[in-house]
């Protein structure tokens, strides 16, 4: 009777000689590859664009008719078209020396296989402060600017985020994630170039109008926050602003838009009253809110 390689519960992996096998199968193709004989398929792997002047490395899976794949490391013979977009090196070492296509040609024992290469060498990146992101608004992409050393933008390029402050805004799946009111400073990256911007995330608040002074006026309840209070109105008109729990904050001002903001400290206690819109612009007593806009600001 034949003797087969005993299987092991614990290990969960064949004892004996049989744990040879699998590498030793590989050893021997790659061998046989560098020893001359061909390989029967092939498949090279690279980045889908090189955004720098540092080498990276192809990657040949080699086949033989058996069906075994195996990496090569020697014995592979590489020509990058055109010639100067970079230079190739031993052990499958890709290097762009400027911005362009090309295409990399990889030789093992007479079976030749291509592969695209996408040279962008990235010189400088442009990334503006992005202003203020509502809270609720979901993942976002901001407007960033991958330039080589001639000015043409890289638009295939891929840029990394970094956050400083990932409790307002992190990365994910190159986008930006809001996650709470605040400002986030922030790194966006590109082959060797770095660029900092901010952002800063808001919350649009949403609580009941409640008519006082005979509707004349409008109270809102608040929490303890930063706040910012809009009044665009249809015809200039003096509008006052009372802040419940920060007396220091009232204003009165005139004009179309008004703009108001305190940060309260009370919790639960405080808000915010102001002149009702309507009764300002032609006596209405309904409460109007049109024109009317508060954000929790960082």
């Amino acid at each position: 009777m034949r003797n087969f390689p005993a299987w092991s519960v614990r290990s969960g992996r064949f004892s004996g000689s049989f744990r040879l096998l699998v590498p030793l199968g590989l050893a021997l193709l790659a061998s046989a590859c560098e020893k001359g004989e061909p390989p029967s398929d092939m498949r090279l792997e690279l980045p889908n664009v090189i955004d720098s002047r540092d080498p990276v490395s192809v990657v040949v899976h080699a086949t033989n008719a058996q069906g075994v794949t195996s990496t090569i490391s020697r014995g592979a013979e590489l020509a990058l078209e055109p010639q100067d977009l970079g230079t190739v090196s031993q052990p499958g070492l890709v290097k762009c020396n400027r911005s362009g296509d090309g295409k990399l040609s990889v030789t093992v024992s007479g079976v030749t296989r291509s592969i695209p290469v996408r040279c962008r060498i990235v010189a400088r990146i442009e990334a503006k402060d992005v202003g203020r992101v509502e809270l609720t608004a979901g993942p976002f992409k901001p407007k960033v600017r991958v330039l080589d050393a001639a000015g043409a933008e890289l638009g295939d390029v891929d840029v990394a985020f970094v956050s400083k402050n990932a409790g307002v805004a992190y990365p994910k799946d190159g986008m930006l994630v809001p996650k709470t009111v605040g400002t986030a400073n922030l790194t966006a990256r590109a082959g060797q170039a770095t660029a900092d911007f901010r952002v800063d995330v808001v919350r649009k608040v949403v609580v009941e109008a409640l008519p006082i002074d005979n509707n004349r006026r409008i109270h809102m309840s608040l929490d303890a926050g930063k706040y910012e209070l809009t009044i665009k109105l249809r015809a200039p008109k003096r509008v006052n602003v009372e802040w419940r729990g920060a007396p220091y904050c009232n204003a009165a001002s005139d004009g179309l838009e008004h703009v108001a903001t305190c940060a309260l400290r009370e919790q639960g206690g405080g808000g915010v009253v102001f002149d009702n819109p309507a009764y300002l612009m032609d006596g209405s007593k309904n409460i109007s809110l049109d024109g009317v806009s508060l954000y929790e600001v960082p």
